[in-house]
């Protein structure tokens, strides 16, 4: 029987773990070239054919570029809001957060205009087959429904109109010889990840605003910026929990000795609420200096979609910070079970009325 998984929830070793590339991206439902190219990798032999991918992709996420999408995203928000207005309320995951990014994504890979609602249930069964202490069934069911965006995705990649983005994906598949199976993997890793926690940034900053009533009143008054907040959201209800990794060589991290082949998780959540690290951790505090939270990861494993998530973030609660005051809770809280994210199924809130006269 193997050991259970190393935990790392302390700041310095989280952060240290981040920085080391000894440590490498842990992947439990790759197969076929997939499960290939995560062995290379595993190995220390970071793919020829992975790298340029990459590289064109962080080019094409640099900030300037994702600066370009504003419109776009903010056309997509302030439909979103006046059906909102109108109800007098939304619940918050399905009408904004989980539809907004998935958009974006797929805009960024050319992909047609679509209701793309059913790929919510696929998304959140790969979530849980990702999930720390997943069972085999789990896996099994999320190998499923990622095959199955593949499809999905692999057919209406090949259609896809030109973007930057496409001909990178294009360009290197065609350079490096790459298998179409393969490329759909690409595609489908890009919009779920490119959507998956964005969803969970945006609900949980909501959330965090609608329970920080002063808080709320401030961003909309101008006194708090949309960044500190959104900071401090990353920093206190993060979207992501913990990330996996494997090692490659034997290591040490601070008091830790890690094995060649041992199972590590960094837990991202935990690190941001360190004592050692944050005064007052538990507290929602958007003036906090210094924030260095590590919700996008650290070094050598720096979220590539940072700048995107941010900017589609900052443009939703600059849209809505008006409706946020006042508003209120239609329901309790209901956080989905997967203990690597921080995710809730549903957010139903209710608009003041005076607010939206």
């Amino acid at each position: 029987m193997s050991a259970p998984p190393l935990l790392l929830t302390r700041y310095r070793d989280v952060r240290d773990a981040l920085h080391d590339a000894r440590l490498v991206i842990h992947k439990p439902l790759a197969v076929g070239d997939a499960a290939t190219h995560v062995e290379q990798a595993g190995a220390g032999e970071r793919s020829h054919r992975v790298r340029p991918l990459w590289q064109r992709l962080a080019q094409q996420l640099r900030p300037e570029k994702v600066a370009t999408l504003s419109a776009f995203v903010e056309v997509r928000i302030d439909r979103i809001a006046d059906a909102a207005q109108a109800r007098g309320g939304m619940e918050v995951v399905g009408d904004l957060a989980f539809p907004l990014p998935v958009a974006v994504m797929a805009d960024l890979l050319g992909l047609p205009d679509s209701d793309h609602a059913q790929l919510r249930p696929l998304f959140e069964a790969i979530t849980r087959g990702h999930d720390i202490g997943s069972s085999e069934p789990e896996r099994h069911h999320a190998r499923f429904a990622q095959a199955a965006v593949a499809r999905w995705i692999g057919a209406r990649l090949a259609q896809a109109r030109a973007t930057p983005m496409v001909d990178a994906i294009r360009a290197v598949a065609e350079a490096e010889g790459i298998a179409p199976s393969l490329v759909a993997y690409w595609g489908t890793m890009l919009l779920y990840a490119g959507s998956a926690t964005t969803r969970d940034l945006i609900a949980n900053a909501i959330a965090l605003l609608i329970d920080h009533p002063l808080v709320a009143q401030d961003l909309a008054n101008g006194t708090v910026s949309i960044d500190a907040v959104i900071d401090e959201v990353l920093r206190l209800e993060g979207p992501v929990r913990g990330v996996g990794r494997v090692a490659t060589a034997d290591l040490v991290i601070g008091a830790h000795r890690i094995a060649s082949g041992d199972l590590v998780y960094l837990m991202l959540g935990d690190a941001n609420r360190d004592p050692d690290r944050f005064a007052d951790p538990d507290r929602f505090d958007p003036a906090r200096p210094a924030n260095g939270h590590l919700a996008f990861g650290s070094g050598v494993t720096h979220c590539l979609g940072a700048h995107l998530a941010r900017v589609e973030a900052r443009i939703t609660l600059d849209r809505l910070r008006p409706m946020l005051v006042g508003a209120t809770r239609a329901d309790p809280d209901d956080w989905s079970t997967v203990r690597l994210l921080r995710q809730r199924n549903t957010l139903r809130i209710a608009f003041d009325a005076a607010q939206l006269c």
